[in-house]
């Protein structure tokens, strides 16, 4: 009867999850509006705790440094003075981005745009210089014409679409503007009761999961924790410092828009391995516009700076703390890039690190149960030559085997009567 009863059961389960499979398939379109309304309804808590991460960096560094001894009146309040003066630090970095970095970028691009012209009409007559001997390549150069008020007319023509994406563009703010209110409020709330927090979310896992699978769980969170601390905290390290080294040599070297490309270069090389290339090239062009001839010495300047940078700066900040060779961040950024763009990019590396970090760890695990050292496992010396003694004596039976099948069999005759 028991035997029927699950037998029955797992019938249900096999036509019910056949008939929400179908259901899936056939209605694609119902379920991403259902996970995009869901993701919508829920995306100020994930703001608040993607502001509670980046603020628990500072924050618990705050902590660990100025509070390492119970004593002292301010110990009682250590965590309410190390988000107050986190929550500062990340602030004044916004408002210095956007009220002194913003406009300069502003009018960086209006000098870029009224002096486009004039380099475009240099271009042409370089390029007619160095082109006097082939009158055909000449005559396309000279030929090449550019109507500006065109340009600026379309945009005037299609004033009601630029109306309406403005409008829209309005909207989106406002919503990210509240997004971002509740989500600093969620972090507050993170951040005071984040030991509270995490002992609550530990007895659920071990109220709903076996012992065994709650342990797996808690191994793979602590490592996964440590692994995205480390690497965000020192990638925002690794930026600011290139950014200020870009900062500071261009102003020395007199190269213009110092300040633009330093801020430009440190938040692109928040972008693993690609992202500083990335900034050279937009700098690039700006100093290209702006000055052509002190465009080799920006170039000369940055492969300087990137040979500091990647072997002195950034296996010190982050290739240690991830814990991943070479091969295996380049591979993270290509993977990562081509499923997710810069997101995947930047979130891959430690993804990849922390499964790697959790495989490394279930591999010690197992050989410490199984009481084995590796180190002590050799392999004989005398392997090499058993083998060979073995390929030679199946070498010597299979020949064996066809000479005998080359033999023509012999018929036994009869004794006579």
């Amino acid at each position: 009867m028991k035997e029927k009863k699950q037998a029955l059961q797992t019938v249900l389960f096999i036509i019910t999850f056949t008939v929400l499979l179908v259901y899936l398939v056939n209605h694609t379109g119902v379920i991403v509006y259902f996970f995009g309304r869901l993701i919508s309804l829920i995306m100020p808590f994930i703001i608040g705790c993607a502001i509670a991460f980046i603020i628990n960096l500072p924050m618990r560094s705050i902590e660990n440094s100025l509070f390492k001894k119970p004593e002292g009146a301010l110990y009682k309040h250590k965590r309410t003075i190390s988000m107050l003066f986190s929550y500062i630090l990340v602030f004044a970095v916004v408002f210095l981005v956007i009220f002194k970095v913003m406009p300069e970028v502003r009018d960086t691009i209006i000098a870029i745009g009224e002096k486009f012209p004039g380099f475009l009409e240099k271009t042409k007559s370089w390029l007619v210089k160095y082109t006097e001997k082939y009158p055909e390549i000449t005559a396309e150069i000279m030929n090449i014409e550019i109507d500006w008020d065109e340009v600026v007319g379309v945009f005037s023509d299609k004033g009601g679409t630029i109306l309406s994406t403005t409008v829209s563009i309005f909207s989106s703010i406002i919503s990210t503007i509240i997004n971002i209110t509740v989500g600093f409020v969620f972090s507050l709330y993170i951040l005071t009761q984040k030991e509270k927090l995490g002992r609550q979310s530990k007895m659920v896992i071990y109220a709903a999961c076996k012992e065994s699978t709650a342990d797996e769980i808690m191994v793979f969170t602590k490592i996964a924790n440590t692994a995205f601390s480390r690497f965000f905290a020192c990638q925002f390290r690794e930026g600011i410092i290139l950014g200020a080294m870009f900062a500071i040599s261009m102003t020395i070297f007199n190269i213009p828009f110092a300040l633009t490309v330093g801020v430009l270069i440190g938040f692109t090389a928040l972008i693993p391995v690609f992202g500083a290339f990335i900034g050279c090239f937009i700098a690039t062009f700006l100093i290209l516009v702006d000055s052509p001839e002190k465009v080799i010495w920006f170039l000369v300047l940055f492969l300087v700076l990137q040979f500091i940078e990647n072997n002195f700066i950034y296996p010190k900040l982050v290739g240690g703390d991830v814990g991943l060779s070479a091969i295996w961040v380049l591979l993270a950024v290509l993977v990562g890039g081509d499923l997710f763009g810069v997101v995947g990019m930047f979130v891959f590396i430690p993804l990849v690190s922390v499964l790697y970090a959790y495989f490394r760890s279930i591999v010690f695990r197992k050989l410490k149960k199984k009481d084995i050292d590796v180190d002590k496992k050799e392999v004989p010396d005398d392997v090499m030559p058993l083998m060979n003694n073995k390929r030679r004596l199946f070498q010597a039976k299979s020949k064996s085997k066809a000479q005998a099948q080359e033999k023509p069999e012999t018929t036994k005759e009869e004794p006579p009567q």
